[in-house]
């Protein structure tokens, strides 16, 4: 079960003309700045992801090296001294605040660490070639802007009652440990091993000064420790900013023009909760609330972020709020059932739906929603009616279909599971989830060729699909299983 995301409730704000400070030249600079915010991005989320695999003391020295510098590179363009008025400016628009880790006021206590770090990259070893590039990041700029975060109620989820993590219509920054390591980086290190040094001999003399804890995330130079981790969240939220950056402008143009302008400072907080920087987001949530405090479609998106934040007692709160606001938003009372199920409160979630269904008993969601409830509490047969009267509402709701497939599987009757996944596949033919869970069906009925097959095809629409290679480990491990059984 998934939580709806944030909607766009109130009018998208309207991008306004080139005017004021925003001459065509002004517009330039503006966009070379943030391509320089972008390469200094995508270089330090690649050196903070290699520092976190990185086996040495000397090529730790050399990740961190780099990372802190292009954390420096992104600082010194928002508090640009040759152009302040451009670099408030920006700083504006992407919601980043003065105590932010990346202020030159943060920065001024780790530039002794900085320089000795650089200092004793050089030493003994001569100066090593810059490492600027960082080929082979993914460019995520491509953050999927869908108009306004709506209602994502397509999203397929194999079990209602499940904490959705990630925001689907995001595909913006990956986890640290998913991006690529720089192979800049790695060169530089190897550069340094042909001058004749081993890794040994790189690290001698050197270790009691520095130190990395990769745990912790923490830098200690010379006795004195630096936090590394609020520096890497801040260039995240930085870089999952840059895309929505037009939007955001908009915003920042309306409120220029009256700071207390609900609807802009709502859409704003849907873009940050789009950027997934959800402490910001619940931020101007307040703000809009200050303003507007009886709109139940402020107090809806207040759950949503709570909910994101894992904050779900205070996400029910809110939630219960807009339902008393109003009645009438069955979204709400959805979600509501959502996060009562994530706490394990399940008495409390189908007593949340059959309110909910007594009001709007044509609400396929809410339907689905019982189901996976009902599934969680042993009620099979139960929660098999209630995805049947979803599915009699909504005869295409996928998230029923595979509910009902995956619910009939955990009973052993194969046969109407993979009808079930049939009808799916038949709506959603391109998602390797689907394939690799009908795989896993037909292994279950003992055909192992036909379940190879969909494993196959779950890879070739996403290669290295997790779910399908493991499903495909067991079925190979059963092919074999049979060849050998049969040679005996």
């Amino acid at each position: 079960m998934i939580e709806t995301h944030c909607a766009t409730l109130f009018p998208t704000v309207a991008k306004q003309g080139k005017g004021g400070i925003k001459t065509e030249a002004y517009s330039s600079r503006i966009n070379i700045s943030l391509n320089e915010l972008r390469k200094h991005c995508r270089a330090a989320i690649s050196a903070f992801s290699a520092l976190e695999h990185s086996g040495s003391h000397a090529s730790q020295r050399l990740c961190l090296e780099k990372f802190l510098h292009e954390c420096q590179g992104a600082s010194m363009v928002l508090w640009d001294k040759n152009d302040r008025k451009l670099g408030k400016y920006l700083r504006s628009v992407i919601s980043v605040s003065n105590s932010s880790p990346l202020s030159p006021a943060a920065f001024s206590g780790m530039k002794a660490a900085i320089k000795g770090i650089e200092k004793e990259k050089t030493e003994g070893v001569g100066k090593t070639e810059g490492i600027e590039n960082t080929e082979g990041i993914e460019n995520t700029e491509g953050i999927e802007n869908t108009e306004g975060i709506e209602n994502t109620e397509g999203i397929e989820n194999t079990d209602r009652t499940e904490k959705s993590e990630d925001i689907e219509n995001n595909e913006e920054i990956k986890k640290a440990g998913e991006i690529e390591n720089s192979p800049e980086i790695e060169k530089a290190f190897r550069n340094k091993k042909k001058q004749g040094l081993s890794e040994e001999e790189l690290d001698q003399g050197k270790s009691a000064s520095f130190l990395y804890n990769t745990e912790a995330k923490e830098l200690t130079y010379h006795g004195n420790t630096y936090k590394i981790l609020p520096l890497f969240l801040a260039v995240r939220d930085l870089y999952s900013s840059l895309p929505l950056f037009e939007e955001l402008d908009a915003c920042a143009e309306q409120l220029e023009k009256d700071p207390q302008d609900a609807t802009a400072l709502f859409q704003k907080a849907v873009l940050m909760y789009k950027a997934r920087r959800f402490e910001t987001a619940l931020q101007l949530n307040a703000k809009v609330l200050k303003i507007i405090p009886e709109d139940h479609r402020v107090w809806y998106n207040k759950g949503v972020i709570l909910s994101e934040l894992g904050l779900l007692e205070e996400a029910i709160a809110a939630y219960d709020r807009t339902i008393e606001l109003e009645p009438s938003f069955e979204i709400a009372w959805d979600n509501k059932g959502v996060v009562l199920a994530r706490l394990g409160r399940f008495e409390e979630a189908l007593e949340t739906y059959d309110k909910i269904l007594r009001r709007y008993p044509e609400y396929a969601e809410a339907w689905a929603g019982k189901g996976s409830i009902l599934s969680a509490l042993g009620r099979e047969d139960e929660a098999l009616e209630a995805y049947s009267s979803a599915l009699q509402i909504r005869s295409e709701y996928l998230e029923a279909l595979t509910s009902t497939g995956s619910l009939f599987s955990r009973l052993g009757r194969y046969e109407e599971a993979l009808k079930v996944y049939d009808k799916a596949l038949h709506l959603a033919p391109e998602e390797p989830r689907l394939w690799a869970i009908r795989g896993f069906v037909l292994l279950e009925m003992g055909k192992q060729k036909e379940a190879l097959e969909n494993c196959n095809r779950a890879l070739e629409l996403q290669p290295g699909f997790a779910p399908a290679l493991e499903i495909k480990v067991q079925i190979l491990s059963e092919i074999q299983r049979q060849k050998d059984k049969t040679f005996k």
